[in-house]
């Protein structure tokens, strides 16, 4: 038996929405891209949305059209994928990393405070796994110091905090519908959500060259547009999204708790004001009690037949790239304790919904005949 880690979740109803593209013969920016972003900006609760390129492009584009650039400082998660920070890099501005909290992984509240200087413009908040960070606290010191919060959404598709929805508390929330995700386009696109609608018109221009009309560039902007054929799987997988993720959940609860008695395993708590969507079902591994490392415990697991993942070995401070902007901060410096803690130390779980209850049961007979050398 193998069990693969994620799959997308796509069916006859997809097949239909591109077949009705492709015989329109509008490919780019026409009903299906206005019809999604309304959708989609209605399910996440907010007024406006703009479909783009990727979930990359949808940070960059959002701060671009706030004006963050060059002498600011953005305050970023030190353990995520890597486009947070250089979507930053990217408009000019410097990525400060602050630590993460050792329950939920996303980035911590008063570290997010130490990190802050007078040239602090914006915050990303990365809503880490399908779970969401601490937005109240985060929103008041916003409020506060006048702070920008762009939220980076990109693993938490229908995910709450306190009953309302990831990517509707900052000034905009961003979005990545790659293939793994809760949800997909099938192709590279993303989202832009906000109720700000002159932001959401200018990510609009930003995204198509910077054209103010047909033959205007007032802007310097790129070819970050969705594509009529995401935005008509996206409008079907946006109608699936609660189901799949209520199995995701109902998944990934069943290994939480007949996983919970492994004395090297970590099964990090859900706080119960959040509504997890579980992009990963993560666990921490204890690799001294274990006495393996992560990576070969992965590598034993693969050879058993469970795909996991593993990411953010690192935290992104140590990126070599970050050598080149060493006059914007020393990187060299940053020492994050809960970052250099998890990283390397994380695994996902296989919780897609084309699961079985044969296969859930298989992850877990494997995990539980690893034996500890300790």
């Amino acid at each position: 038996m193998y069990v693969k880690v994620a799959r997308p979740v796509v069916g006859i109803e997809e097949e239909e929405a591109v077949i009705q593209v492709l015989r329109s013969g509008w490919y780019t920016s026409g009903p299906s891209v206005k019809e999604f972003e309304q959708a989609y900006a209605e399910y996440i609760g907010t007024k406006h949305a703009a479909g783009v390129s990727s979930g990359t492009s949808a940070i960059y584009l959002t701060l671009q059209a706030l004006g963050v650039g060059e002498g600011d400082e953005v305050i970023v998660p030190a353990l995520t994928f890597f486009s947070t920070a250089s979507a930053v890099l990217r408009v000019g501005a410097t990525p400060i990393f602050a630590d993460i909290d050792q329950d939920t992984y996303c980035i911590d509240y008063n570290s997010i405070c130490e990190k802050m200087t007078d040239e602090t413009k914006a915050v990303i908040p990365v809503h880490f796994y399908g779970g969401m960070c601490d937005m109240d606290r985060i929103m008041r010191l916003a409020k506060q110091e006048s702070l920008l919060v762009v939220e980076d959404a990109a693993q938490a598709h229908g995910a709450e905090y306190r009953g309302k929805k990831a990517g509707s508390f900052g000034k905009a929330g961003t979005w990545s519908f790659f293939a793994t995700k809760n949800m997909t386009t099938s192709e590279e696109s993303g989202m832009v959500t906000s109720d700000n609608e002159d932001l959401i018109n200018m990510v609009k221009v930003l995204r198509s060259h910077g054209m103010v009309d047909r033959n205007t560039h007032q802007y310097l902007g790129f070819n970050d547009r969705m594509g009529e054929i995401s935005a008509a799987i996206g409008l079907v997988q946006l109608g699936k999204l609660d189901h799949l993720n209520s199995i995701r959940k109902q998944n990934s609860e069943y290994l939480r708790e007949r996983l919970s008695d492994i004395p090297w395993l970590r099964i990090p708590p859900i706080g119960k004001h959040v509504k997890h969507v579980y992009f990963w079902c993560p666990v921490e591994v204890d690799e001294q009690k274990l006495g393996m490392n992560t990576l070969t415990l992965r590598k034993t697991l693969g050879e058993s037949g469970v795909e996991t993942r593993h990411r953010y070995v690192e935290p992104l401070y140590k990126q070599p790239i970050l050598e080149q902007f060493k006059h914007l901060h020393d990187y060299s410096k940053d020492c994050l304790p809960v970052a250099e803690r998890v990283a390397g130390k994380m695994l996902g779980l296989p919780n897609h919904p084309l699961l079985t209850q044969e296969k859930l049961d298989y992850i877990i007979e494997t995990i539980k005949n690893i034996t500890s050398k300790n």
